[in-house]
């Protein structure tokens, strides 16, 4: 399955920091066992680079790396046979580099004349972030007249309470956050926590 396809089905993108192989396994199950078959690991941490070989084994997951910020990222994501990556903001430079590598890469955007320069390079699919601090809902509603063929994932201050909003729009493909694996879970390693966001969300969402 393509990933528009799966994140037009899961409407929603984890986003986790990852920086043990436990911690990998743990949350790699539950999102299989949830039904929600992606997630973005991004690269906020160092250690996170040591771990990202273990999601080669979770057939039943599509994973991207985010935080993609240089070459030597994308061949890390390659390397560990990642499905996709994502790019904090728009670089010409990093997507034709994943370009010559055949490697899917979902920019970051806030502006009309990035997305207009991503759009040239060939991409529909694009990160809108930080989504809450750039105009939110209201901004990506001003988008959809003058951008038609263009998907986003916003992404930055995405929550379970607000991100029914975003995903009303019919320009909003999925919404990424970091809210369902937070930080503060993966510490206390509260996984049937993980299980009830996740149920939740799908309930709320559906």
């Amino acid at each position: 399955m393509k990933i528009k396809e799966i994140l037009s089905q899961n409407k929603i993108l984890p986003l986790a920091t990852i920086c043990s192989e436990g911690d990998a396994r743990n949350i790699a199950t539950k999102l299989i066992e949830a039904q929600c078959p992606i997630l973005e690991i991004t690269l906020r941490d160092e250690r996170v680079r040591s771990i990202l070989h273990i999601f080669q084994e979770y057939s039943g997951l599509t994973v991207g790396l985010g935080t993609i910020r240089s070459n030597e990222d994308i061949d890390l994501a390659i390397n560990n046979k990642l499905a996709f990556g994502i790019t904090p903001g728009f670089s010409p430079k990093l997507c034709g580099y994943a370009q010559s590598k055949d490697f899917l890469i979902i920019p970051g955007i806030q502006s009309a004349s990035e997305i207009m320069q991503a759009s040239e390079m060939g991409y529909s699919i694009l990160k809108f972030f930080p989504a809450e601090l750039s105009g939110g809902v209201e901004r990506l509603h001003a988008y959809k007249s003058v951008f038609p063929d263009i998907s986003f994932i916003p992404t930055g201050g995405i929550t379970e309470t607000n991100m029914g909003s975003y995903l009303k729009l019919s320009n909003v493909i999925a919404t990424g956050s970091s809210s369902i694996i937070s930080n503060d879970l993966i510490k206390n390693q509260h996984w049937d926590e993980l299980t009830k966001r996740l149920d939740s969300i799908k309930n709320k969402n559906e």
